[in-house]
């Protein structure tokens, strides 16, 4: 290389690493220290007070809709049975059981329960079910009895969190559902049941027929783990007793959802949830699901933490954080998360991952990578090391680190915090094309 060249290469080299290490300072993934602490997602286990276990889900070919087969005059033509139940799970059910597992199929991971059984020796049933924690992105995909008509009683409602349901089955039939969305990534979500006597639909007269169950009564909750076609089954010590279904294994903690106030039926008040986390040490990274936020458009979507007590509660609730200015200094908040505790969790860490819509960023003139995360910081905001983890047409998906777990908003960052390009405008592909050119015209005046 001439003597000529060489500073001209240098020069054009030093441009092209500013330029590409701004880019990397804007588009960095989650530290490496949280993905070795971060518990596996492709394993399960259900939870029942001490009782832990580990399950796989019944894998078939199907969606799940097609897998459950629910059959009313609907969906079948007459000279089809359709009993208003289950006819794809018929070779799992039981007679007064109900079955709780999950079902892999081409619709990905769904959460599926199913009451009785249908032909079988049963006299129906009342129960009500709440699954709280669930991803915001999880909603029915199978409802078992959900038709045009007085007679459908069923009752299928939800709300941030949270999803529930009131079933009552007849002589000889099933009542049932299955959640689909949400679950194919780290999720921890938590079943509150309500059976027999208990359920919402075991003393309402209002109902168009409310001897329709018969008095008959579930008496074993069961879940199914592995072959479709010839499953394990472990039968749950308690109808009562809340039963959480979560990604990891059971050396890792406990977590407990619950709606605020520990009442079931669609008439509750409030939408806050309470997460309840029983033997986490020091280096488990526990997987939190918050309530979504107060905004359209903006998502919290998961929180993992690091350093919780070994026994803690952790509230969360979709508002502006008690005690804290709406905004940092000199920027607009677009929604905000409260969370608190009564417990000390001073020395907690962790990374927080939410969503912004497109639309929301073009309609506020806001950059993808101009966005952060604040976090409570005394009684101000404070802002986090954020950064923009995935894209698709409708929303940018975001990760942000953070120290505490005091309330969370999602604001443009502060003018003092932004790194401008060395050069604006001259990203990595420009500056590689000067690259080019200045080497060229070197060569060509080193030949003259």
């Amino acid at each position: 290389m001439s003597a000529r060249v060489a500073p001209v290469l240098a020069i054009a080299v030093l441009l092209v690493c500013a330029s590409i290490g701004g880019v990397a300072q804007q588009s960095g993934q989650t530290s490496v220290s949280a993905q070795m602490n971060a518990p596996p997602t492709d394993t399960y286990v259900v939870e029942q007070g001490d009782r832990c276990q580990q399950i796989e889900p019944l894998s078939t070919g199907d969606t799940v809709e097609s897998f459950y087969d629910y059959r009313n005059h609907e969906t079948h033509s007459n000279d089809t049975d359709r009993m208003y139940s289950s006819y794809g799970t018929q070779d799992l059910q039981e007679d007064n059981t109900s079955l709780l597992f999950l079902h892999e199929g081409t619709d990905g991971l769904s959460l599926v329960t199913v009451n009785d059984r249908v032909d079988g020796n049963t006299t129906g049933g009342v129960a009500t079910f709440e699954f709280v924690g669930v991803p915001h992105e999880s909603a029915w995909a199978v409802q078992d009895d959900n038709y045009t008509g007085e007679t459908n009683m069923a009752e299928w409602y939800g709300g941030d969190g949270w999803l529930g349901a009131s079933l009552i089955w007849a002589e000889g039939r099933t009542d049932g559902g299955a959640i689909n969305g949400g679950l194919n990534g780290p999720f921890s979500l938590t079943v509150q049941p309500a059976f027999n006597d208990d359920a919402e639909f075991a003393d309402a007269d209002d109902l168009y027929d409310p001897d329709f169950h018969e008095d008959g009564e579930i008496e074993d909750w069961v879940v199914l783990s592995g072959d479709a076609d010839d499953p394990d089954r472990a039968t749950l010590p308690s109808l009562d007793e809340p039963v959480t279904i979560r990604t990891g294994t059971c050396d890792g903690p406990s977590v407990t959802y619950e709606r605020h106030g520990n009442t079931t039926g669609p008439d509750t008040e409030g939408d806050g949830i309470t997460a309840a986390i029983d033997g986490a040490s020091a280096d488990d990274a526990v997987y939190l699901q918050p309530t979504a936020g107060t905004t359209e458009g903006v998502q919290f979507d998961g929180i993992e933490a690091t350093g919780l007590p070994s026994n803690s509660t952790v509230q969360f609730e979709s508002n502006q954080p008690d005690g804290l200015p709406e905004s940092p200094d000199d920027v607009q908040s677009l929604g905000h998360l409260s969370v608190t505790s009564d417990d000390d969790l001073g020395d907690v860490s962790g990374t927080v991952t939410f969503s912004v819509a497109a639309d929301l960023l073009n309609e506020r003139g806001i950059e993808p990578d101009e966005l952060a995360l604040y976090e409570r910081d005394g009684d101000g905001w404070a802002e986090s090391e954020t950064t923009v983890r995935d894209a698709t047409g409708d929303s940018y998906e975001f990760s942000a680190s953070v120290s505490s777990l005091g309330g969370f908003t999602v604001a443009p960052q502060q003018p003092s915090s932004i790194t401008e390009s060395p050069m604006p405008g001259f990203g990595p592909v420009v500056a590689l094309s000067v690259l080019v050119a200045l080497i060229g015209a070197a060569a060509i005046r080193t030949r003259r």
